[in-house]
């Protein structure tokens, strides 16, 4: 059998700056992040026939198939079935997948999953993948399957763990991970989720439309996030937590003014509420419109915090950032 975990992530500033060509109107600026333990996990062990059995925990779907040739070109696993096609496997196998982040998270959960899949079919194959390329079937995979841009940014925590800045150039797209105490950044935040699933606060596409219009008054709040993402690496970097506290309410205020949909009704209740609580700041995570959001505070206030999250219907997911990325057992 083969087990393979990928951790999700919690993204810390300049996302949706990931997304190629984005990235390089605005003077290639990096995206933070940093791998945390709700893990994505995928079970996998082979048959003696050329079957192929999926089996998605998260979404109670059960499919069976007679062989590899026989998987649909669309179904609601296609990221799996479409993995698969791209790994070839000569024989058959049972795949169990399954995710400890809620759905809808905005954390990174199906980018986890993606590079968990990867992971385990590689090693099952033995095709012998670097990370680097899994990574790139990762992103165009998943890229096909929503028939929207994605950016790089998901990836690099799930395969590396830690706290990465992700800093894309004009040859391609490195990550960096930086020398922060992840034990100081976890006693610094709470993870809080909405109770409602994200519906994506913000289209890719549209941002990346008018960004390429010269929309003026995007292209302006873009600018922002891309400086305060310099700004959070370097702080990130010098383990400045006063400066990476700040940045984080900046990059909140600027994220939200892209689009109405971003923050919610609820996402407005639970920052303020932890705010009121002594919380110092606070943003959704990932694109925005439900999900999780990431609440920076002090430890003496941090049981106050917690408290009124969960007063205003939050659930508050304990957590920890981690050191390790993708691992792969083989048994």
């Amino acid at each position: 059998m083969i087990k393979s975990t990928a951790p999700t992530r919690i993204d810390l500033a300049g996302g949706t700056l990931d997304i190629w060509p984005l990235y390089l109107q605005f003077g290639n600026p990096p995206t933070l992040n940093a791998a945390i333990n709700l893990y994505a996990t995928v079970e996998l062990t082979p048959r003696n026939d050329k079957k192929i059995f999926v089996e998605s925990k998260d979404l109670l779907l059960q499919v069976k198939f007679n062989s590899l040739a026989s998987l649909p070109e669309v179904h609601p696993l296609d990221l799996i079935l479409k993995t698969l096609k791209y790994y070839q496997p000569k024989k058959g196998l049972n795949i169990v997948t399954s995710s400890e982040a809620p759905p809808g998270s905005g954390i990174g959960g199906s980018s986890a999953l993606n590079i968990a899949l990867n992971g385990a079919l590689n090693a099952f194959t033995k095709k012998g993948l670097s990370k680097k390329k899994m990574l790139e079937v990762a992103m165009n995979i998943e890229t096909q399957v929503i028939s929207a841009p994605t950016g790089w940014q998901d990836y690099f925590p799930s395969l590396y763990g830690g706290v990465q800045s992700v800093r894309p150039g004009y040859d391609g797209v490195a990550s960096v991970a930086l020398p922060v105490s992840l034990q100081k950044l976890s006693e610094s935040m709470v993870l809080c989720y909405t109770g409602n699933p994200r519906r994506s606060g913000i289209n890719n596409w549209e941002v990346m439309k008018k960004v390429l219009d010269k929309d003026y008054a995007v292209t302006e709040k873009l600018k922002k996030i891309a400086q305060i993402a310099r700004e959070m690496d370097k702080a990130l970097t010098l383990g400045h937590m006063k400066k990476v506290t700040a940045l984080f309410a900046r990059e909140w205020e600027a994220r939200k003014s892209l689009a109405p949909t971003i923050s919610t009704p609820q996402i407005n209740k639970l920052i303020a509420g932890g705010m009121k609580k002594g919380a110092q700041s606070a943003k959704v995570c990932g694109a925005g419109g439900g999900g999780c959001i990431a609440v920076m505070v002090p430890l003496k206030q941090r049981q106050s915090v917690v408290s009124e999250l969960v007063r205003l219907n939050g659930r508050v997911i304990p957590f920890c950032f981690v050191q390790r990325g993708l691992r792969v057992q083989v048994t």
